[in-house]
């Protein structure tokens, strides 16, 4: 069993240093100890999700999903599921046709802020976890 360790968080008020700070004294030194240190990355919100994230995403949430959700007697491959989860958990944009016609999409998850893509992946997991009984092999804190 594979472990995969990844916390965003959010400043937007003083109030999460605390919640920084413990994280980071709990998780620290059991990492340096596997001889894997923690590495910290701090950049502004509007950036796109990274790319471990993706990887996360795809590597440990889809793939859990796929083979452990069962829906009627089915299973599903990652595909399916990220076009599930996008159409139901993405942000939907407007755009106009040329004939003036409205069409209403979806964005894309590659388009989506650090912020934006961790508050995605935790409802994915929460609705994976809570409707199909899916239990992920690694952390997304």
């Amino acid at each position: 069993m594979s472990s995969v360790l990844y916390k965003e968080f959010t400043l937007r008020t003083p109030g999460i240093w605390p919640t920084i700070l413990a994280f980071i004294k709990a998780n620290a030194q059991a990492c340096i100890d596997r001889g894997h240190p923690l590495r910290i990355i701090v950049t502004a919100e509007e950036r796109r999700r990274t790319g471990e994230a993706n990887r996360f995403y795809w590597g440990i949430v889809l793939r859990d999903i796929s083979e452990q959700a069962w829906v009627e007697g089915r299973q599903f491959d990652k595909d399916t599921w990220h076009a599930y989860f996008a159409e139901l958990y993405g942000e939907k944009v407007e755009i106009t046709l040329p004939d003036g016609r409205i069409h209403v999409t979806r964005r894309s998850t590659s388009d989506m802020s650090v912020g934006d893509f961790g508050e995605y992946l935790a409802k994915v997991q929460a609705h994976a976890a809570n409707e199909f009984g899916v239990t992920f092999d690694g952390v997304y804190a």
